[in-house]
């Protein structure tokens, strides 16, 4: 309920105003905030296996046009490398191969999840993923188990504790 303020004034022998409050339902704008919270209720209730199947295949699309991102917009966008806010030749041309590669997936494996060969950097530019199609591997084999991480921990970090242990960090 919204409270409005009027002002009375009566002139008696004093000449003094009174304020006095009077109360202004305002039903519509709770209903509206109702309805509009319900709504969002029955949005959130409303995705289905279909609706996600949309996003991740608009998510794995690969975009074949490159704008140019103003850097003096942000000041994070000035700390970054220039090669993150431009697409090169390069990568363009890739870009295309991917995209090719991609819809040769589609078509020879309709049933399959599409593949993420191209996501948005921190600058909205769209890159290549490369360990989509060939997973990078480490030069240690040692390290694709878990027990070969743990030996690798336990041989080559060493555990120093802190002075404070329990004072905040400085500089």
């Amino acid at each position: 309920m919204k409270l409005q303020m009027t002002e009375e004034v009566e002139y008696h022998e004093s000449h003094e105003s009174h304020e006095s409050y009077e109360s202004v339902s305002t039903y519509s704008e709770e209903e509206d905030d109702r309805s509009k919270k319900e709504s969002t209720y029955e949005s959130l209730l409303e995705i289905t296996r279909e609706h996600i199947q949309e996003v991740q295949q608009e998510l794995c699309l690969i975009k074949l046009c490159w704008p140019e991102v103003d850097r003096t917009k942000d000041l994070y966008l000035k700390t970054l490398p220039n090669s993150y806010c431009s697409v090169s030749d390069k990568e363009k041309l890739l870009a295309w191969y991917a995209e090719n590669f991609r819809q040769q997936f589609h078509v020879k494996y309709p049933n399959r999840k599409p593949l993420l060969l191209a996501c948005e950097n921190e600058c909205g530019v769209q890159k290549f993923v490369s360990t989509t199609i060939r997973r990078s591997t480490l030069p240690y084999p040692d390290l694709y188990t878990w027990q070969g991480c743990g030996k690798f921990v336990s041989d080559y970090v060493e555990y120093e504790p802190l002075d404070k242990a329990l004072s905040m960090a400085s500089n």
